[in-house]
């Protein structure tokens, strides 16, 4: 399992996730198979921070993107132009990077001052509303901090999922085993497409959802 194989179905499944929540409310399937989605994009920022060779352009590609999203993510799912009633998952990722980050700048020579900037990314997503908060930055923490023993590491990712309270979001524990078979690999080069599916498809369904009212 490649990482580019992963991004297909991280995506695949948040569209289908996507399509529950904004076109068929009703229908829990799509958001029960929409839980494999964030794991993986958790899994896959920590490996993008490992193998990026410019962090500081990884990290303001997601700013912008972040940006570039917001307004679809608004419309989509709060029907207002501007919302901040809870801001997309860009946000999540990129405070995710942040947080990474400044852990691995101070955990060598002051491990308390790492772990302080852990938790003070953690209380900025909650105070920001990011999607997922700080169960997402805490998935994306213990996937850097358990690397390199990734059983470990997808249990604990697992338990977070559970902590969240709700059975549904539960089944995020089978996206897991996919992350478990991932290779290493980089596979095929899609960065851009990846980035831009998240602004487009939503703004796609936005289209959608008012043409059939």
């Amino acid at each position: 399992m490649s990482n580019t194989n992963l991004k297909i179905i991280a995506c695949i499944t948040m569209l289908i996730d996507h399509i529950g929540a904004i076109l068929y409310p009703d229908v829990s399937l799509l958001r029960m198979i929409g839980r494999l989605s964030f794991p993986i994009f958790t899994f896959l920022i920590v490996e993008g921070f490992h193998h990026t060779k410019n962090i500081k352009k990884y990290g303001i590609r997601l700013g912008i993107f972040a940006l570039i999203s917001e307004i679809p993510y608004d419309l989509a799912f709060r029907g207002n132009f501007i919302d901040f009633y809870k801001q997309n998952i860009f946000f999540t990722l990129f405070l995710g990077l942040v947080c990474l980050w400044l852990y691995h700048r101070y955990k060598a020579h002051q491990p308390m001052l790492a772990m302080m900037a852990v938790l003070l990314i953690g209380a900025l997503s909650v105070i920001l509303r990011t999607d997922y908060t700080i169960y997402g930055i805490s998935m994306i923490f213990l996937f850097d901090f358990f690397r390199d023993k990734r059983i470990i590491a997808c249990g604990a990712v697992g338990a977070i999922n559970f902590m969240m309270g709700s059975m549904v979001q539960g089944l995020a524990i089978f996206a897991l085993p996919l992350i478990l078979a991932y290779n290493g690999k980089k596979g095929i080069h899609l960065k851009f497409l990846f980035y831009g599916f998240y602004p487009v498809h939503l703004m796609v369904l936005y289209l959608i959802k008012i043409v059939w009212k």
